[in-house]
């Protein structure tokens, strides 16, 4: 069975936003942050490690815009 055209699960998103003067990695539909990172570039490699487990990685502006959406690698 592929997993092709599968949308990520809400538990399988994870999120890069911005926090204060630093920045976070947030799983959707968690009130907690897992990481706080120093810079926006720390946040977005941790949350790298998380999309090769199979999570979507979503990075926001600091605006809360979304700058850009990884698919998973599965």
């Amino acid at each position: 069975m592929s997993n092709r055209g599968h949308k990520a699960k809400s538990s399988e998103r994870v999120h890069v936003i911005s926090r204060d003067k630093h920045w976070a990695v947030k799983k959707e539909g968690l009130s907690r942050a897992s990481k706080i990172h120093q810079t926006k570039e720390a946040a977005v490699n941790g949350a790298q490690k998380l999309r090769r487990r199979g999570h979507d990685v979503i990075i926001h502006k600091r605006d809360g815009s979304i700058e850009r959406w990884e698919k998973a690698k599965r």
